[in-house]
């Protein structure tokens, strides 16, 4: 269901062509926590839910009806796709997609002539796991002194194995050749 909530305050934020600070405002909550269930990171407490539903004109229940399964041929569709990648999976991709931002966003810098142009200090993979990771009650302090490090430290084994398989590969191919 809360897939489902996500997905429907996204649908009513668009329709009402609201950025999501605009909408932050107009429900009186933070952006990062409509930020976080928009995306289903977080579960909103009643209090939330009733100021997203208030601010938005719509009954609480409205936020929480589930999409009609039954298309015009009568047939059930699919239903949609698992959960995704599971939080391992998220932590161990996170530095790589961070390092790609990094790179997008020294290539903006240069493309612009030093003026560093429609580059975002946030989204961060690296902070998108913090935040679920908060949401499932892990303290910041574990995060920074732990888990993060542990992440790059598995980031980099990670890649250090590609290359080897890489290197191993070559050889062998080298050794057939000859």
């Amino acid at each position: 269901m809360q897939g489902s909530l996500a997905k429907k305050l996204r649908v009513l934020r668009a329709e009402r062509g609201l950025t999501l600070r605009e909408a932050a405002n107009l429900v009186n909550i933070r952006p990062a926590t409509l930020s976080d269930i928009e995306h289903g990171h977080s579960r909103p407490q009643d209090l939330t839910l009733a100021k997203i539903a208030g601010g938005y004109g719509v009954p609480v229940e409205d936020l929480f009806e589930e999409p009609d399964l039954v298309g015009a041929s009568g047939k059930a569709e699919a239903p949609e796709a698992g959960p995704g990648p599971s939080l391992l999976e998220k932590a161990l991709d996170a530095p790589r997609r961070d390092a790609a931002k990094d790179a997008q966003a020294i290539n903006r810098l240069v493309a612009s002539e030093g003026a560093l142009e429609a580059t975002v200090a946030s989204g961060y993979a690296e902070d998108e796991f913090r935040a679920e990771l908060r949401a499932r009650g892990v303290p910041d302090e574990l995060f920074e002194d732990l888990i993060w490090p542990l992440v790059e430290l598995a980031a980099k084994t990670k890649q250090l194995e590609e290359q080897l398989a890489a290197c191993e590969e070559e050889r062998r191919l080298r050794k057939n050749r000859v």
